[in-house]
């Protein structure tokens, strides 16, 4: 029996030297629950994001994310829970996640919070083999139809808060699950593999009678026998209505972001991405839409509930 040991490198970094296989966002500083269980109801009330983005659009097949997530806290604001569907494109690669987020608050003292996450998930794998551009056709090595595997997945997370500091940790992928594909006397194996995450955010007021504010991030993400990427970003608030900010992606781009609050509680924010990788020139643009809704805290409290951005108590 032939058997064929493949790892398929999703680029989801920017660029292949990077490669790495989690969603890639622009705008995760406002929804840190796509990266971290452990933020799920960090921000006040009910928080609903619905995000589309596309990568090099001068690339036929590039990359393609949508997705929407919901998360808040329960009742007496010690249990945050989560829920997040995402459908992420990359060629012949298609993945269809379905994830379920649980965070718990430990209470140390009126400025000091530590919050455990845990989140379980469903992974739909698709590898459509009748899209790859190869030279023989006809070599039997090679898959002859869509291949199609389910796998489960589990992410942990930890987030210390202390006033308007908030540093996080996360491990997507925990599992590290081996994914079989199989057609006939052919085999390969998926490997999802495990990543390491850091993440620290900083909320300065500069201005109080405007509300004028300022709020650095820097995120690390690392996987195994890759090299690590990290991004910094700074970012300028008014009143918790208007945003901007500009961000350095390690070896890949500069990107600048902007988000409003339009009526309501619905906001909506923009990102584009400035590539600066070697391939820039036939990249095409890279952006990313997001649309934000704010409801009332889940379990039917108040939907105030006294939490803010900046102030996670």
């Amino acid at each position: 029996m032939k058997k064929i040991y493949i790892t398929i490198a999703l680029i989801a970094t920017g660029f292949a030297a990077n490669a790495q296989q989690l969603p890639l966002y622009s705008q995760s500083y406002f929804n840190p629950m796509v990266y971290n269980p452990a933020t799920a109801g960090v921000n006040e009330g009910t928080n609903a994001y619905l995000t589309h983005r596309r990568q090099w659009t001068g690339i036929n097949n590039s990359p393609v994310t949508n997705s929407i997530t919901v998360d808040g806290f329960f009742d007496d604001k010690n249990v945050g829970l989560g829920l997040m569907v995402f459908n992420d494109v990359q060629d012949i690669n298609e993945r269809l996640g379905i994830y379920t987020s649980y965070a718990y608050r430990l209470k140390l003292n009126e400025d000091m919070q530590l919050r455990f996450g845990l989140t379980l998930g469903f992974l739909d794998n698709r590898i459509d083999f009748t899209k790859a551009v190869v030279k023989d056709a006809s070599d039997p090595m090679l898959f002859s139809q869509m291949q199609r595997k389910s796998a489960l997945d589990a992410n942990i997370g930890l987030s210390f808060n202390w006033k308007d500091l908030r540093v996080g940790f996360s491990v997507p992928q925990l599992i590290g699950q081996h994914v079989e594909l199989a057609n006939y006397d052919n085999r390969s194996y998926y490997q999802l593999n495990r990543h390491f995450m850091g993440m620290a955010t900083y909320k300065w007021v500069f201005n109080e009678s405007q509300q004028l504010a300022l709020e650095p991030m820097a995120m690390v993400r690392f996987m195994p026998n890759t090299p690590a990427q990290y991004d910094i970003l700074a970012q300028c608030s008014w009143k918790d209505m208007l945003w901007a900010g500009v961000a350095y992606r390690s070896n890949y781009a500069i990107g600048i972001n902007a988000r409003v609050k339009l009526f309501g509680n619905l906001s909506a924010g923009y990102a584009y991405d400035i590539i600066i990788a070697p391939f820039k020139t036939s990249a095409g643009i890279s952006h990313e839409f997001m649309l934000g809704y704010k409801f009332g805290q889940l379990g039917g409290g108040n939907s105030g509930g006294g939490h803010t951005r900046g102030k996670y108590d």
